[in-house]
């Protein structure tokens, strides 16, 4: 059989087509397989594509979670002009189009339910509390990252957790003849 080169777009279609009409994961791969040759993304790319009742079930988490980016890039413009005015550096007002860019892309990439923002930006939500605590002396700074850190990361987290369970690059499963088992 004539396989075609890995379709992204429409076998991730496909895969949201095929729930909807109460089809198993394991036969949305079976039958993704026959078409398409890159069996590991087909398996990623189905553990990896939110279910339409977890969707619905985690919907308002992920509108929280995508608040609390708006806030922490508000704050992050903010940090950057207030630092702007008290160094009297304005070359540091460039900073306001580069650096905010990273909450920029987590927010499209919560909005469309990509898997491999979640934990990334609790990993990176981690890391910017880590350096407030290092970079800051105001203690009121401090405490509003503290609770803006750990919001973003463990609403991250747990709905990586909670509304991607099968999704794991580095533990898919196979069975005795190499094809991916989905359970």
């Amino acid at each position: 059989m004539n396989q075609k080169v890995f379709d992204r777009k429409a076998a991730q279609q496909f895969t949201v087509d095929s729930r909807n009409n109460s089809k198993t994961d394991q036969e949305i791969y079976n039958e993704l397989s026959l078409q398409y040759s890159n069996k590991k993304a087909i398996a990623l790319l189905i553990t990896g594509t939110v279910t339409p009742e977890n969707k619905i079930k985690y919907q308002s988490y992920n509108n929280i979670l995508l608040g609390l980016l708006g806030i922490s890039f508000v704050n992050k413009l903010l940090y950057i002009f207030m630092y702007s005015m008290q160094t009297g550096q304005t070359w540091a007002l460039l900073l306001i189009f580069i650096f905010p860019l990273i909450n920029i892309a987590f927010f499209f990439g919560i909005k469309r339910f990509e898997p491999s923002m979640y934990r990334s930006l609790g990993i990176i939500a981690i890391v910017g509390l880590l350096n407030s605590f290092k970079s800051s002396t105001n203690i009121i700074e401090v405490l509003i990252n503290l609770a803006l850190c750990c919001s973003i990361a463990g609403l991250a987290f747990y709905l990586d957790k909670n509304m991607l369970p099968n999704f794991s690059p580095q533990k898919l499963k196979k069975d005795m003849n190499g094809e991916y088992i989905l359970v």
